[in-house]
């Protein structure tokens, strides 16, 4: 597979696995960034499922993000798109979180602090607001990093497909259609999997 790189990008190290793509650590422009290369099967799967562009879709999706003021430092700041295969990417250029997880954290201090847990909740009303919803706030997709004391969340992963576009099965699409189920239902249901005591490993828990 020819991801066409630009000149210049130097991977340095794996920072990540997902279902969905392999992070790497890089430099560009002499700037550390992280690097999200696809797998096949999902970049065919959102071709074929959606009609869209993953790599693209991520990326409008973390901007629209971005372009709130009140959510603007609790996202990775998004890149560009790469590697084009005819009229679809196959990466997405980001810009490298330099912080620890959300389960690193709450070992650490024996549960979350307060800041990430207001932070959680200004996350989802705000991105309710304005139409964003099904922001993938799993735990496992959280990094949190230090900032004059105060520890907060980033999101870095925002190629999820919100479940309400695309229901799994008809109850869920007729709970939608009717309003039983909230559009953020689940970002709302993450963070209040946030408040319960950690580690988290100790608890069954729900991946998307």
């Amino acid at each position: 597979m020819d991801l066409n790189f630009p000149s210049g990008l130097e991977l340095e190290s794996v920072a990540g696995e997902g279902r969905r793509s392999i992070v790497y650590k890089a430099r560009y422009r002499a700037e550390t960034v992280a690097l999200k290369i696809y797998r096949p099967e999902f970049v065919e799967k959102y071709r074929k499922k959606y009609n869209v562009n993953i790599a693209d879709f991520e990326m409008s999706r973390n901007e629209a993000f971005r372009r709130v003021p009140k959510l603007f430092r609790y996202a990775a700041k998004p890149l560009g798109v790469i590697g084009k295969d005819g009229k679809h990417s196959l990466a997405f250029l980001q810009e490298f979180i330099n912080g620890i997880t959300l389960m690193e954290l709450g070992r650490k201090k024996g549960g979350l602090p307060g800041s990430v847990l207001q932070a959680g909740e200004v996350i989802v009303k705000e991105a309710e607001a304005v139409g964003l919803h099904d922001l993938d706030l799993f735990y496992k997709n959280i990094l949190v990093r230090e900032q004059e004391g105060v520890w907060y969340p980033v999101i870095y992963d925002f190629n999820l497909m919100p479940q309400y576009r695309y229901p799994p099965n008809p109850l869920l699409a007729f709970m939608y259609r009717t309003g039983l189920h909230k559009k953020s239902h689940r970002d709302y249901r993450c963070i209040a999997q946030w408040k319960k005591t950690l580690p988290f490993e100790s608890r069954s828990t729900e991946d998307e």
